[in-house]
């Protein structure tokens, strides 16, 4: 007992130490100093260098967008307390099952002094302290985007630190932020009950490079007009028209991987949620699993982070 009780002891003491490794690192990709820029931009070059071979590592990167108070933070909570309590004999072998998650929570900065309070982590108490589990608040620093100026590194060292799944959190965007996009492999928007109609759900923007579309709080008195919400959204997303490969619809699957229960959707799917019940989240999961799925077996997702690359690459040199 006795020898068990000091290997989970430097167990715990090995993670606490790469826990406080990736803080720093975070803190130091997110640092205006270009003395610091310089020396984060070589811990990045080390650590790909460094790293398996042909990405063998598998990593996934949820972004999550919505309006101010549409209850993002208690769902990102209610989403990774389920995956991380999820067990091996509940998923499939062929199916993407994250042991370790990473969230990154962006939180607006001030327009008058600059600071910011930070304030996500504390709706993610149970996933906070979660041995498994990494939350990381970071400002914007007056960016626009939805995201901070450095997500994109942010996101890597998460990836590199052995993260198999990372969930970026935005700020309250509007219609026209849809930055995210070009940082993540799904793009999830939440939206609030009674937050639109179907014409709203035509309009361009944040809506039209959505992957995912959420209705949050489908509980209590909201519950009815949560369903009707996403009626009208789920009309709307027929005539949006994604790229080819997006979900895999390009590709000729196999029918093992395509049956006839489990095809991929044409438009967007529009799902019901609730944060405070976790009513949805098991369907969700299983929507968002579908798509690594497709995406990664048709070459859309690494076909996707190679333009992101260079679309932060270019940013960063501008």
């Amino acid at each position: 007992n006795g020898d068990d009780n000091d290997e989970n002891n430097n167990i715990s003491s090995q993670n606490m130490r790469r826990r406080i490794a990736l803080s720093k690192s975070i803190t130091l990709v997110e640092s205006m100093s270009p003395r610091k820029r310089l020396m984060a931009d070589m811990l990045l070059e080390k650590l790909k260098q460094s790293a398996p071979e042909g990405n063998a590592m598998p990593s996934f990167r949820l972004g999550i967008a919505g309006p101010p108070g549409v209850g993002k933070s208690s769902f990102v909570e209610a989403l990774g307390m389920y995956i991380l309590g999820l067990k091996e004999s509940q998923q499939e072998e062929s199916c993407f099952h994250p042991e370790k998650l990473a969230v990154l929570c962006i939180d607006p900065s001030s327009h008058v002094t600059g600071g910011s309070i930070l304030g996500d982590k504390t709706r993610m108490s149970n996933l906070s302290y979660h041995p498994k589990a990494y939350v990381r608040p970071s400002p914007s620093s007056g960016t626009l985007g939805g995201i901070g100026s450095y997500t994109y590194d942010a996101a890597s060292l998460c990836e590199l630190a052995g993260y198999q799944m990372t969930i970026i959190e935005t700020v309250g965007v509007g219609q026209s932020e849809i930055e995210l996009a070009e940082c993540c492999d799904l793009f999830l928007l939440m939206l609030a009950p009674g937050g639109g109609d179907e014409l709203q759900g035509s309009k361009k923007g944040i809506v039209e490079v959505a992957d995912v579309l959420v209705v949050n709080k489908a509980d209590g008195e909201t519950q009815t007009m949560a369903r009707k919400t996403a009626n009208e959204y789920q009309k709307a997303m027929g005539l949006l028209r994604k790229p080819a490969g997006w979900w895999g619809g390009s590709k000729q699957h196999t029918d093992q991987d395509m049956n006839s229960t489990d095809k991929a959707p044409t438009s967007p799917p529009v799902l019901l949620v609730s944060a405070k019940t976790g009513y949805g989240i098991p369907e969700l999961w299983k929507t968002i699993i579908q798509y690594q799925h497709y995406t990664k077996s048709s070459g859309y997702l690494s076909e996707k982070r190679r333009l992101q690359n260079r679309y932060w690459m270019w940013k960063y040199l501008r």
